[in-house]
C-alpha cells in the first residue's frame, strides 16, 4: 500500500493485519521506536519516542546531537505557575519534534516523598493538587498544543529508586487515592494525554504493570482513559497479565516479553486476540494523532541552536522558580559596582540538570561566573573544595592527542578489536571528544559481543604538580597504563544492573594517584575487556525487565588538592570583598535515577567551607544547586560562636541557562518569586517516612505515614518543626492580602457539579514590582481532622504580578475536589457535609491573613 496523506479507518486497518502483525505493533522494535508495517494494501508507519522532561535530548544517553536544556521539574514546580508552564510544555514539544520523535516521556507527576529520592529533581514536588495543576498545563495547553504526545509518569507510587524494579510499596487505599493517584487523576479530570507510563514497582504485591485494578479498572474504566499505556524502559516482567490489564506497549525493543511469548498466550488461551486487537488499535490511535500517515519519514536529528524566544523562556523560568530562603539585613539584590568573591566548584562548572533520563546534552551552557561577569559584575574566583561522587572526566584543556587524529575537538584515540586482549584480532578505530565509550542502544554488527577489546589512548598535561587522581570506570575488566607502565587493574564489577554506565558511575568507579608534574605531557592508555559472561548471568538471575546490559568504559581525572588548602584560600579571598558568593550543591552524580540518596547533607566538605566563609565575610551568600531539600544548618541565625551567611538562594537544577538566570536574581532584575513546593526538615529524621525509606532487606517500601506526606505531617500536632516549610519564599518587596471573598457571595456547595469561584486582592507593600504566590488551604471539619484527615491541603493557588504599591485581583476556583476524600468503606469520592475554612496565605506554615467559610450541604459521592 505505501505511504498515504490520509489517515485510513483505523477499524478496517486492524481488521487487515495479521495476528502477528497485530503483536508486533504491542513491543518497540528499537530503543525508541514502535513497530512499521508495509505491505500491499498495508501500511503502518513508525512511531518515535524521546525521553524527557528537562529538554528532548533523542536517541542517545552519550553522544549524539545537542539539545537545549531546560529547568527540571524541581525548579518548575516552584514556580508555582501554570501560565509558565504552558509555555514551557509547548517548547518542550518543538524540541522533540527537533529529534523527530512524536511522543515525549514527561512529565513526571511522583511525589517527593523522602529528601533522599533519587530522582526528586525530576518532578514539581510534594503536594499532589501542586502536581496536577502544573502536570495539566505542561500536558495539554503545553506539549500536546503543538502536536507532540505526552506521557504523565510513573504511573504510579515510583517514590524511590532503590530496587525500583522489585520492591512492593505497602500503601492503604486512602493514601494511594489522595496522594499518589491523585496527581494523575487530575490531569485526566483537565486533559487529554495521549499516554500513560507504568512504574517499575510493585503496589500491594502486584506489578502496576499487570495490574488490572490500576489500568484497567482505575485509569481506564473510572478516569476514562483511552490512549496508549506504555512500559517504563524494561518494565514488562511477564507476557500475558500486562496485556490482559491494558499495558498496550512494551519498550524498549526488540521484544523479550511478547512476540513469540504473546503468540503462544494466545494460542493457549491465556490471552485472547481481541485483547491483542484493542491493544494495536490503541498504538495505531496514537499514530494517527501524531500525523504520522500524513508524514510517514524520519528526519535525522537536528541540532538544537540558539533560538531566542526558548532561551529567554528557559532563563525567565529557571530565575522564576528560585528561592530566596533568608536575606538578612536585606544585603540582597547585590550592586553590580561591588567586587565580590565567587567561590565554589559549581560557580565555574554546569551544574544543569539532575542524573539518568533527565540527562540533556546541552548545546550550550551558562555557568554562574559566566553569568555574573556577563551582568556586570567584578569579581574574583576561588574554587573552594571539589564536588564529586565518581571521579570526573578530565577537563579539556589538560587532554591532547596522542597520535594525529582527523578532529583537533576528538583527540581520544579509541581502537576496537574482536578479541579479549587489546591488540589482537583489530577491527577499526573511532576518535572521541572525550576519554569515554559506551555501547549504546543497539549492538554494533560488527563487534563480537562477549570477545571484544578496547585501547584508549591520549595525552594528559596537568596544570599542577603532585600527587593526581587517575580513574577507571568500566562495566568490564580494565588495564591502565601510564607512559606505558602499567599502573592499575579494575577486576570485573560483579555487582550490576542494566544501566550501571548510565546512573551507577559512582559504584563503577575506582581510581589511583600518580605523581605528575605541572606542564609535563604524560600518555594515558586504557586495555579494556567486555563484561564477562559470569557478570551478565548474575545480571540476568537477579534483575526483572528486558533491558540489555549498556557496556562502557571511561578514563577520569583529577588535579593534587588539599581540603584545608582549598578552603583558606577561599577565605582568604572572601575577607577581601564587600560580598562573597557561595556557590555549593550536589550535581547528577549524587541525584539520579537508579538510586537513592546516601545523605540529606551537603557532600565533599562544603558545609565546612560555608562556615570558614561566613566566618571571613559576614556579607556571604549562599547559592545551592539540589534537586532535592538538603540539610541547611548555616540558616540558622548568626552567633558570635558561629558565624551564618547572611543569605541563601535556592537555584535547584536551572537548565542551560544557570548562570544568566542566578545573576538575574542576585542582581535584582527579577524579584525572587519562587516558593518552595517541598518541605526543608530539620533533619532526615523529622520526615514522615522516616524508617520507612529507603527500601529495606525486605523488598517491601512501606507507606506508614498515610496522607501525612510533606507539610501534612509537620501540620500535625506535636510534629517537629521545619526549617523552610512547603510554599514558603521571599522577595525583594512585600505583599499584603488586603481582601478575599466569594464571587457573587456564593459560599455553599449544593450538588457535585457546583463550583466556587474565590476572588483574592493582592497589595504590594513594597518599593519594587513583584509576583506574589496566592496558595488556597481548605481546613475540613474539626471531626474530620480527629477521623484521619491533615489538618489542611492545598487545594488552590495563583501566581500574580503586582506593581509597587498596587493591588492585583485573582479568582480561584473551588469545586468538589476541594473537599473529598477517599471513603475506604465505600471505595469511592466523598465529601463530609459541614463547614469548611478556606485559608488564604503565602506559606503553608504562616498564620493565614484572610480566611473564608465554605458550607457543604450534602454528602456527595462519586469515583472518578
Amino acid at each position: 500500500m505505501g505511504p498515504a496523506n490520509t489517515t485510513p479507518n483505523l477499524r478496517e486497518l486492524v481488521g487487515k493485519l495479521t495476528l502477528e502483525e497485530k503483536v508486533s505493533l504491542l513491543s518497540g522494535v528499537d530503543w525508541w521506536r514502535t513497530a512499521r508495517i508495509e505491505r500491499d494494501g498495508v501500511f503502518v508507519p513508525q512511531l518515535k519516542t524521546s525521553d524527557g522532561p528537562n529538554g528532548a535530548r533523542g536517541e542517545s544517553y552519550v553522544s549524539g546531537v545537542r539539545a537545549a536544556c531546560f529547568p527540571s521539574e524541581c525548579n518548575l514546580g516552584s514556580t508555582f505557575d501554570t501560565e509558565l508552564l504552558y509555555k514551557v510544555g509547548q517548547e518542550l514539544a518543538e524540541e522533540t519534534k527537533s529529534k523527530s520523535a512524536n511522543v515525549l516521556l514527561a512529565p513526571t507527576m511522583n511525589v517527593v516523598r523522602s529528601p533522599l529520592g533519587g530522582r526528586n529533581h525530576e518532578t514539581y514536588g510534594e503536594d499532589p493538587f501542586l502536581l496536577g495543576a502544573l502536570g495539566s498545563a505542561c500536558v495539554n495547553a503545553g506539549i500536546q498544543s503543538r502536536g507532540v504526545g505526552a506521557t504523565p509518569k510513573h504511573y504510579v507510587a515510583n517514590e524511590a529508586e532503590d530496587q525500583r524494579r522489585t520492591l512492593d510499596v505497602q500503601v492503604s487505599e486512602a493514601a494511594l487515592r489522595e496522594v499518589y493517584l491523585y496527581p494523575f487523576q487530575l490531569v485526566m479530570k483537565n486533559c487529554d494525554p495521549w499516554c500513560f507510563m507504568t512504574s517499575y514497582n510493585r503496589v500491594q504485591g502486584e506489578f502496576v504493570g499487570a495490574s488490572k485494578h490500576l489500568i484497567a479498572d482505575v485509569l481506564r474504566k473510572e478516569w476514562g482513559f483511552k490512549g496508549m499505556v506504555i512500559s517504563d524502559w524494561a518494565g514488562t516482567y511477564s507476557c500475558a497479565e500486562p496485556v490482559n490489564a491494558g499495558m498496550d506497549l512494551e519498550m524498549p525493543g526488540p521484544s523479550v516479553q511478547r512476540g513469540a511469548k504473546l503468540l503462544s498466550a494466545i494460542a493457549d488461551g491465556k490471552v485472547t486476540e481481541e485483547t491483542v486487537t484493542e491493544s494495536a488499535l490503541r498504538v495505531l490511535e496514537l499514530v494517527a494523532r501524531a500525523g504520522k500517515w500524513q508524514d510517514p519519514t524520519e528526519s535525522p536529528e537536528r541540532e538544537a541552536i540558539g533560538n531566542t524566544v526558548r532561551d529567554e523562556l528557559i532563563c525567565q523560568a529557571a530565575a522564576e522558580g528560585m528561592v530566596l530562603l533568608k536575606n538578612e539585613s536585606s544585603i540582597l539584590p547585590l550592586t553590580p559596582s561591588d567586587r565580590i568573591a565567587v567561590i565554589g566548584q559549581h560557580a565555574s562548572t554546569l551544574t544543569m540538570h539532575g542524573g539518568g533520563s533527565a540527562r540533556i546534552f546541552g548545546f550550550k551552557g551558562v555557568t554562574p561566573v559566566e553569568g555574573l561577569q556577563s551582568a556586570g559584575f567584578q569579581l574574583d574566583y576561588a574554587p573552594g573544595v571539589p564536588v564529586y561522587n565518581a571521579l570526573p572526566m578530565p577537563e579539556p584543556a589538560v587532554v591532547s592527542s596522542s597520535v594525529e587524529v582527523p578532529d583537533p575537538d576528538a583527540p581520544v584515540e579509541c581502537k576496537w578489536y574482536n578479541s579479549k586482549e587489546a591488540g589482537q584480532d583489530y577491527l577499526r578505530t573511532s576518535y572521541l571528544k572525550r576519554p569515554e565509550y559506551m555501547i549504546k542502544e543497539s549492538w554494533p554488527t560488527d563487534l563480537n559481543e562477549v570477545d571484544y577489546s578496547t585501547e584508549l589512548s591520549f595525552i594528559i598535561t596537568p596544570t599542577t604538580t603532585g600527587e593526581h587522581l587517575i580513574g577507571v570506570t568500566t562495566t568490564g575488566e580494565a588495564d591502565l597504563f601510564v607512559d606505558g607502565q602499567h599502573v592499575y587493574h579494575r577486576e570485573q564489577e560483579m555487582d550490576l544492573i542494566f544501566e550501571s554506565y548510565v546512573f551507577h558511575k559512582p559504584a563503577l568507579t575506582k581510581h589511583t594517584t600518580y605523581p605528575m608534574n605541572a606542564g609535563q605531557s604524560y600518555r594515558i592508555t586504557l586495555h579494556t575487556k567486555g563484561t564477562s559472561p559470569n557478570a551478565i548471568s548474575k545480571l540476568r538471575s537477579s534483575q526483572l525487565g528486558s533491558m540489555t546490559l549498556l557496556q562502557g568504559s571511561s578514563v577520569r581525572f583529577f588535579e593534587a588538592y588539599s581540603i584545608p588548602s582549598r578552603i583558606a584560600e577561599a577565605a582568604a579571598l572572601a575577607a577581601s570583598a564587600s560580598t562573597a558568593v557561595i556557590f555549593v550543591g550536589k550535581n547528577d552524580e549524587f541525584e539520579s535515577e537508579g538510586f537513592d540518596q546516601a545523605s540529606y547533607s551537603l557532600p565533599c566538605s562544603q558545609p565546612d567551607l560555608i562556615d570558614a566563609v561566613a566566618r571571613a565575610n559576614p556579607r556571604t551568600v549562599v547559592v545551592n544547586f539540589s534537586g532535592s531539600p538538603v540539610d541547611m544548618p548555616f540558616a540558622d541565625p548568626s552567633t558570635p560562636a558561629r558565624p551564618t551567611p547572611a543569605a541563601i538562594l535556592q537555584a535547584w537544577f536551572p537548565g542551560q541557562e544557570a548562570g544568566h538566570a542566578i545573576a538575574r536574581v542576585l542582581a535584582g532584575t527579577v524579584n525572587p518569586c519562587g516558593r518552595l513546593a517541598s518541605t526543608f526538615p530539620m533533619r532526615i529524621e523529622d520526615t514522615p517516612c522516616y524508617g520507612n525509606f529507603p527500601v529495606g532487606a525486605d523488598g517491601v517500601l512501606r507507606y506508614e505515614e498515610g496522607r501525612f506526606v510533606g507539610y501534612r505531617h509537620y501540620d500535625r500536632p506535636g510534629a517537629p518543626k521545619p526549617r523552610f516549610p512547603f510554599g514558603f519564599g521571599l522577595s525583594y518587596t512585600t505583599f499584603d492580602i488586603v481582601g478575599a471573598g466569594f464571587e457573587r457571595g456564593k459560599d455553599t456547595i449544593e450538588s457535585e457539579a457546583d463550583v466556587l469561584a474565590l476572588i483574592v486582592k493582592v497589595k504590594n507593600t513594597g518599593s519594587r514590582p513583584g509576583k506574589e504566590v496566592v496558595q488556597i488551604y481548605v481546613a475540613p471539619p474539626a471531626e474530620q481532622v480527629e477521623a484521619g484527615r491533615p489538618v489542611k491541603e492545598l487545594k488552590g493557588f495563583v501566581k500574580v504580578e503586582v506593581r509597587a504599591g498596587e493591588i492585583s485581583e485573582a479568582k480561584i476556583p473551588l469545586d468538589k475536589y476541594g473537599f473529598s476524600f477517599w471513603d475506604e468503606r465505600t471505595s469511592q469520592w466523598r465529601t463530609w457535609p459541614g463547614t469548611y475554612q478556606v485559608l488564604i496565605g503565602t506559606c503553608s506554615a504562616k498564620a493565614s491573613p484572610h480566611s473564608v467559610k465554605v458550607l457543604i450541604l450534602g454528602s456527595f459521592t462519586w469515583a472518578s
